[in-house]
C-alpha cells in the first residue's frame, strides 16, 4: 500500500502508530486501559508476530537508550510524515518528539520481518488537492 500511495501522491496518516500503547510498553505490562478491556469484545489479544515485534521494539530502544515509544515513532516516521499521536501528559507528548532517533534500513528491517498485518492502522488521505474548509 505504501507504494501504491506514494507513486500517486496520497499521503498516510496513521491513527495510534503506537497501537494503544502496545508499542509502547513491554509484553505483559499491565495498564488500566489493558485492564479495563480484558475479557470484552474491547480486549486486543496480540498474536505471535505482535509479541515479536514489540520485543524488538524494545530491544531497539535499549539498544539506542530511548524509550519504545520513541522507536515506534521512528518506524512509523519512515513510513509517514504525520503519526497522529495521543498523548495523557506532557512527559508522554515529550516523548513523542523524535528528534536525533534515526532508524537503519536493517533496523526497520528487523522490525517488519515478523509482520503479517502490522500494529499501525493507517487512514489514507489524498493530499494532492486541497482541502476545502
Amino acid at each position: 500500500m505504501h507504494a501504491y500511495c506514494k507513486h500517486n501522491g496520497i499521503g498516510i496518516i496513521p491513527w495510534a502508530p503506537l497501537a494503544a500503547g502496545a508499542l509502547a510498553r513491554p509484553v505483559g505490562t499491565e495498564t488500566t486501559r489493558h485492564n479495563s478491556t480484558r475479557g470484552t469484545a474491547l480486549e486486543k489479544k496480540l498474536t505471535d508476530a505482535d509479541v515479536t515485534i514489540i520485543n524488538r521494539v524494545e530491544e531497539l530502544a535499549k539498544k539506542k537508550n530511548c524509550k519504545m515509544g520513541q522507536i515506534a515513532l521512528a518506524w512509523a516516521g519512515t513510513k509517514v510524515s504525520s503519526p497522529i499521536v495521543g498523548v495523557n501528559s506532557v512527559e508522554r507528548l515529550r516523548e513523542s518528539i523524535v528528534n536525533g532517533i534515526e532508524l537503519t534500513q536493517e533496523d526497520v528491517a528487523y522490525l517488519e520481518q515478523p509482520c503479517v498485518l502490522c500494529l499501525v492502522v493507517s487512514v489514507v488521505v489524498r493530499l494532492t488537492q486541497p482541502l476545502q474548509l
